[in-house]
């Protein structure tokens, strides 16, 4: 099977700009050769999320030039209380005049739950270092909506990730080779406290799909259930461009509460497994 990597930028059409402009912050420097500073880039960003193309950790700010003439963005910060700073990320990406938003992606640090897996979002921000046509570097501060559906998400995610962590181990075991070429194996999670757990679903990626079978629990306060991986996705742009390909996700019940969700660990073995797997079903397709 040929296997094509092909570029997709998102787009992103954002309404009400006006109204958005009014809450950024612009601050010019640099050498403009003796003339005087040109005016602060019209600019609004906000927050996405592009899982196709994003490592996890990582979070889109769709930034969009209401302005007349392209600028470029040299660096970005995230700034939160929700997310442990990471600093200025550095950039070259111009952003044309247009309704369509140019995508950053930026990574954000370790998240902050003061309320566990029912943590939000609190307000965010982003400053940014932009240059201009007259060589000017403004540095310009975007607040992002609040509430912010996208940080939410984000933030809830990772402190589930962190809730489940302290209460169980979860293992994806040894994958076998079934007749028809698919995969099977089983994911156990092991308590590494009081808690009694259960597992109520696990889901694949845009690559694999997963299949669960009837769970049980053990004497300990541990589950298990069977797991079957299939193909999901042959096309060779999605395979190429797939940035989380092993980013499947189980939801874990701790003394018979709201399911959490938490990722699962694919360690290396098993992943070469599901590669060739992969490789093999989509060939058969063809």
């Amino acid at each position: 099977m040929r296997w094509v990597r092909i570029a997709l930028v998102g787009v992103l059409v954002l309404s009400a700009a006006s109204a958005a402009l009014a809450g950024s912050v612009a601050s010019p420097r640099g050498d403009t050769a003796g003339g005087p500073a040109s005016d602060a880039p019209q600019l609004t960003a906000t927050a996405e999320i592009r899982r196709m193309f994003m490592e996890p950790g990582q979070v889109a700010i769709a930034v969009t030039n209401h302005g007349e003439a392209p600028v470029r963005v040299l660096g970005l910060e995230l700034l939160t209380e929700s997310f442990a700073p990471l600093g200025v990320q550095e950039f070259d990406t111009q952003v044309p005049p247009s309704e369509n938003a140019r995508d950053l992606i930026v990574r954000y640090g370790e998240a902050r739950c003061p309320d566990g897996a029912a943590s939000q979002s609190e307000p965010a921000s982003v400053v940014l270092q932009v240059a201009t046509g007259d060589a000017a570097v403004h540095t310009v501060t975007l607040g992002l909506s609040h509430p912010n559906g996208t940080l939410d998400r984000l933030v809830r995610e990772a402190c589930a990730a962190q809730a489940v962590a302290e209460s169980a181990r979860i293992e994806l075991g040894e994958l076998t080779a079934t007749a028809d070429g698919t995969l099977e194996g089983r994911l156990i999670a092991t308590p590494l406290g009081e808690a009694a757990l259960g597992i109520t679903e696990v889901r694949g990626s845009v690559l694999f799909e997963i299949h669960m079978g009837a769970t049980s629990n053990a004497q300990d306060g541990g589950a298990a259930a069977p797991l079957a991986f299939d193909a999901h996705r042959c096309d060779g742009h999605v395979v190429g461009d797939a940035k989380r390909p092993f980013g499947f996700t189980v939801w874990i019940t701790m003394d018979g509460g709201e399911p959490v969700a938490a990722p699962i660990d694919v360690q290396e073995d098993r992943r070469d497994a599901l590669w060739a797997m992969l490789e093999a079903r989509c060939a058969a397709r063809e």
